[in-house]
C-alpha cells in the first residue's frame, strides 16, 4: 500500500468521525456534558453562569470592586461632596403645606421644632446639597433653602461654611448656592440618558440631621412626570431608602456618578417605604448651565395653560388630547387670538402629546422669537403667529 493511498483512508477516517461526533452532541448533548464539565474542572479561573448566555472568569471578579466589597468605593468617591445644608430664619417657621398631603412628603425639614411654630431665629437642619463645580458651587433643592436670611453649609468632615444663594429655579425645585471655598471636591457627573430601569443607585444625605447616610437600591422607574410635585417634572424613582432630610442630596450610580438630585418622597406617615424621586441629571445639568451663565433659568412662555381632554371625549379628537384651559390677559397667546377650548395641535412644527408636553415644549422654545400655534376650534384648523416671551417666575 502506498503512502498515498494510507493517507487518503486516514482523512476519510478522520472525517468520518467528526461528523459523526457532530451528529451525536447535536443529538444527544447530553452525553458529552459529563466529560466537558470534567475538562473544564482543571481550570478554576473560569466561572459559567446558566443566563443570558454569559460567562466570567474569577480574574473579572477579582477585578470589580463591587463584587466582595459592595458599593464602598462609589461611596467614598461621592460622599466627599455632598454636603448638609443649615439655613437661618427670621420668619414664623411653620408646617410645610406638603406635609398636610396624605401622599406626598417633602423633606423640608429633620428636627422636630421646625415642624412647631418657632419665632426665634436660628439655624435649623433643613437638608442636603451636592457640590456639582468647582468654586464651591452646591446644588439643593430650591425648597431647602427657600426664606433663608442666612446659610451655612457643613462640609462631610464637619467644616461649616458660609453660603449665598447664586440663583433659583422654583418650577423645577433647584436652587444654586455658592461655598466660600473654592478647595473643596466637586462631584462627577453621569452621562445623560444613561440611566435604566433596574441599575443600582445609592442615595446620599443627612436624614433627620444624624450624619451623613448611604443608602441603596435600584432604578424603579424614569420619567416620572405626573406626580404635580413641580412645573417641570422629569423625576427618577428609586427604592433606595430616602428620609426627610435627603433632600438635595445626591443619587449616584454604581460608580459614584451623579445621576440625580433627591427631592421628595411618596409616604402616607412621613417614613420611607421604597418610593422615593430624584431629579435627573440632564434636568440638573441643564439648570446648573442656566445659571451659571446666565444668572437665571429663562424660558419661553406664551401664556396658555393647557389641560389634557378627558378619555371620554379624547375618542372623537384622534389623537388629540390638549385643550387651552384659560388664556392670561395680555399674553401673548391673549394678543394673538387664542381663545379657551381652543384644542392645541403643534406649536413651532412640534405635534402636542399633552398639557404636559405642551408646557415643556413651550419653555425650551427662545424668549423674544416668534412661534406657530396651530389650533383646531370647531371644525377648524387655525394656524397664528404668536410671540415667546420669557417665562416669569411663579414662586
Amino acid at each position: 500500500m502506498s503512502y498515498k493511498s494510507l493517507w487518503l483512508i486516514i482523512c476519510q477516517l478522520v472525517t468520518f468521525s467528526l461528523g459523526l461526533l457532530f451528529i451525536l452532541s447535536t443529538l444527544k448533548p447530553s452525553w458529552f456534558e459529563g466529560f466537558i464539565d470534567k475538562l473544564e474542572m482543571g481550570n478554576s479561573e473560569k466561572v459559567h453562569l446558566n443566563f443570558s448566555n454569559r460567562s466570567i472568569t474569577q480574574e473579572k471578579r477579582n477585578n470589580n470592586p463591587n463584587y466582595k466589597f459592595g458599593f464602598t468605593e462609589a461611596a467614598i468617591t461621592a460622599m466627599p461632596s455632598v454636603v448638609h445644608i443649615l439655613s437661618k430664619q427670621n420668619i414664623t417657621l411653620s408646617m410645610h403645606p406638603f406635609f398636610a398631603d396624605p401622599l406626598f412628603e417633602r423633606f423640608f425639614f429633620e428636627s422636630e421644632s421646625f415642624s412647631r411654630n418657632n419665632k426665634k431665629p436660628g439655624y435649623q437642619s433643613l437638608g442636603s446639597g451636592v457640590i456639582v463645580a468647582n468654586g464651591g458651587f452646591v446644588m439643593t433643592n430650591y425648597h431647602v433653602i427657600k426664606g433663608a436670611t442666612e446659610l451655612k453649609v457643613v462640609l462631610a468632615g464637619g467644616e461649616k461654611k458660609q453660603a449665598k444663594v447664586v440663583g433659583i429655579d422654583p418650577e423645577t425645585d433647584l436652587a444654586l448656592i455658592k461655598v466660600s471655598d473654592d478647595t473643596i471636591p466637586n462631584i462627577v457627573f453621569a452621562m445623560p440618558n444613561q440611566i435604566n430601569i433596574g441599575d443600582f443607585v445609592l442615595a446620599i444625605g443627612n436624614p433627620f440631621g444624624v450624619g451623613q447616610t448611604v443608602t441603596q437600591g435600584i432604578v424603579s422607574a424614569v420619567g416620572r412626570d405626573s406626580l404635580n410635585l413641580n412645573t417641570f417634572e422629569n423625576f427618577i424613582q428609586t427604592d433606595a431608602a430616602i428620609n426627610p432630610g435627603n433632600s438635595g442630596g445626591a443619587l449616584v450610580n454604581g460608580a459614584g456618578e451623579l445621576i440625580g438630585i433627591n427631592t421628595a418622597i411618596y409616604s402616607q406617615t412621613g417614613g420611607n417605604i421604597g418610593i422615593g424621586f430624584a431629579i435627573p441629571i440632564e434636568t440638573v445639568t441643564f439648570v446648573l448651565t442656566k445659571i451659571l451663565n446666565e444668572g437665571k433659568v429663562s424660558r419661553g412662555f406664551v401664556g396658555i395653560q393647557p389641560a389634557d381632554i378627558s378619555n371620554e371625549y379624547s375618542e372623537n379628537l384622534e389623537e388629540y388630547g390638549t385643550y387651552v384651559r384659560s388664556v392670561l390677559k395680555n399674553s401673548p397667546a391673549s394678543k394673538a387670538g387664542v381663545l379657551p377650548g381652543d384644542i392645541i395641535l403643534s406649536i413651532a412644527g412640534l405635534q402636542i402629546k399633552n398639557s404636559k408636553h405642551f408646557l415643556k415644549t413651550v419653555a425650551d422654545l427662545e424668549p423674544f422669537s416668534h412661534a406657530k400655534l396651530k389650533l383646531k376650534r370647531s371644525e377648524k384648523i387655525i394656524e397664528v403667529r404668536i410671540s415667546i416671551v420669557e417665562r416669569p417666575i411663579f414662586n
